[in-house]
């Protein structure tokens, strides 16, 4: 279905469709992200420009996969998809449903600051139809090089260029917004820009609750120290997760009977894995079902992605 989607999105005639560019303030609440996004006049000629980087990637992308926390970055010409309801964009595209672009927009130049991100909006007569997303750097604003002087060239004359009007636009994008699908171009920018590492400390901490209600480890104290808010370590425990093969009672007694059979590291009382500081990783493999044993070779392996054959 992912693959149809991507495909109705490269046959839109892009010709027909107007662009307008939000810029995206972010501050906490609570803990939780409010989302304050304002339009920003642009010329004619950046709306050319904007329209052709999103043509331009979405040209170049072929192939979605589905997302998944521990997926590696897409290739040149791959996206990776999941549903925009599961994200912060959510929350975004609503606030922007609701502007008016001739109303409200940004004024004066102090409203142009502490900007977190930036979307490019591509509009039918009637809807927006694709959204461009691109997390911007700490400091958006140019700093002049050390001891050279900015100059435009407008009417045969040379002038000087303000530092204070400097900004950059990328010719990249972190995601593309498209019939309620995100295709992630950047795996790194949209996990950032959609605060998923706050999402996977959450997690994490049902996670941990759940293991204890269910009495599935000992010693979780070694398991919590070392995820803590480590970006890998997160990632394994949001898949294992949501994978939930830890829930399975078969699933845990037939790792407990190849443990022993295979010689594994990982010792059990009763039906609990104990964790220590040697068999962590390992555990964190089985229960990401990421050990498989080759036909071939006759051997076992981990590896990165445990992906079904059709």
């Amino acid at each position: 279905m992912s693959q149809e989607i991507l495909n109705k999105l490269k046959r839109i005639n892009f010709e027909e469709l107007t662009v307008t560019l939000a810029l995206l303030q972010e501050r906490k609440q609570n803990r939780a992200s409010v989302y304050k996004p304002k339009f920003v006049s642009i010329t004619g000629k950046l709306e050319t420009r904007l329209k052709k980087v999103i043509v331009e990637k979405i040209k170049n992308s072929e192939l979605a996969e589905e997302y998944k926390p521990d997926c590696e970055e897409p290739e040149e010409d791959m996206v990776k998809f999941l549903s925009y309801e599961t994200t912060d964009f959510y929350k975004i595209f609503e606030k922007i449903n609701e502007l008016n672009p001739e109303i409200d927009k940004i004024e004066k130049e102090k409203e142009l600051l502490n900007t977190k991100a930036y979307l490019i909006i591509l509009n039918d007569k009637d809807s927006i139809k694709v959204v461009g997303y691109k997390i911007l750097p700490e400091n958006w604003k140019l700093k002049k090089q050390k001891n050279l002087i900015s100059l435009s060239f407008t009417d045969d004359i040379f002038d000087e260029l303000e530092e204070s009007n400097l900004f950059t636009i990328s010719s990249s994008i972190d995601f593309i917004y498209f019939d309620e699908l995100l295709f992630i171009l950047s795996k790194k920018n949209f996990e950032l820009g959609m605060n998923f590492r706050l999402g996977m400390l959450q997690k994490a901490d049902d996670f941990y609750s759940e293991i204890e209600s269910l009495e599935l480890m000992l010693n979780t104290d070694i398991l919590k120290n070392r995820v803590g808010n480590n970006q890998r370590y997160l990632r394994k425990i949001a898949t294992i997760k949501n994978l939930g093969h830890y829930k399975n009672l078969e699933f845990i007694q037939k790792m407990k009977e190849l443990s022993l059979s295979k010689g594994w590291i990982i010792d059990f009382k009763d039906h609990q894995i104990i964790v220590t500081e040697e068999s962590l990783d390992e555990i964190l493999i089985l229960l990401q079902n990421k050990r498989l044993f080759s036909e071939i070779t006759l051997e076992d392996f981990d590896v990165e992605s445990a992906k079904k054959t059709n």
